[in-house]
């Protein structure tokens, strides 16, 4: 729920388009429901925003921003580091980002899997994350570093398996009858059997 007593409109405006757009699509809701829901006249919506695609562009932008401070490597950081790390990473800190930015993710997954998308925004968070491992001084810890592989290794085994587990946790704990502490120890398990193979093979 939106918090009225924000003061600051933008914010509001922001936090309920993520609200409504997670409830009902980007492409199905509409700029009055936002304002609804961030109690603001709808003026108040373009007057911060051109259009409703700017809302969106706005709140990628941020994530992106927040996921590269999260995931912010030190130059020290190598395959092995990553391996032995892991599973307390996905735990905690990267387990408290998902979980606050869920809406967020679930539309970025609903937005990205449209057909007609030929750049879906899920690329960009991965290209992003792969950018981020570029600025390291050469590289020197990355034994035989291949970017295309390396995209291939964080996307399908880290990026997409982590959101589709925060869009789909709420409703696989209701449907299989699994308490959600299990699910997460099942799915940490299955996680390091996984992506985390990926980094200990090239230790």
């Amino acid at each position: 729920m939106i918090r009225k007593n924000i003061p600051d409109a933008k914010i509001r405006i922001l936090q309920a388009a993520i609200q409504v757009f997670a409830e009902k699509s980007f492409a199905g809701s509409r700029v009055d429901e936002i304002a609804q829901v961030a109690n603001v006249p709808k003026s108040v919506i373009y007057y911060h925003f051109k259009s409703k695609d700017e809302i969106l562009e706005v709140l990628i932008q941020k994530f992106v921003r927040d996921y590269l401070e999260l995931i912010a490597i030190a130059e020290n950081d190598t395959h092995q580091t990553k391996a032995r790390e892991l599973a307390e990473r996905i735990q905690t800190r990267y387990s408290r980002f998902e979980e606050s930015n869920a809406d967020l993710i679930r539309i970025i997954m609903i937005e990205s899997l449209k057909k007609s998308n030929k750049k879906p925004v899920i690329f960009k968070i991965v290209e992003a994350l792969i950018d981020k491992e570029n600025t390291f001084s050469g590289l020197e810890n990355w034994n035989d570093y291949d970017r295309q592989e390396r995209l291939v290794a964080e996307f399908f085994t880290n990026i997409i398996p982590n959101y589709a587990y925060i869009c789909f946790r709420d409703a696989w704990t209701n449907y299989f009858g699994i308490k959600q502490e299990g699910l997460s120890k099942l799915f940490v398990k299955v996680f390091m059997a996984t992506h985390g193979a990926y980094h200990k093979y090239h230790e």
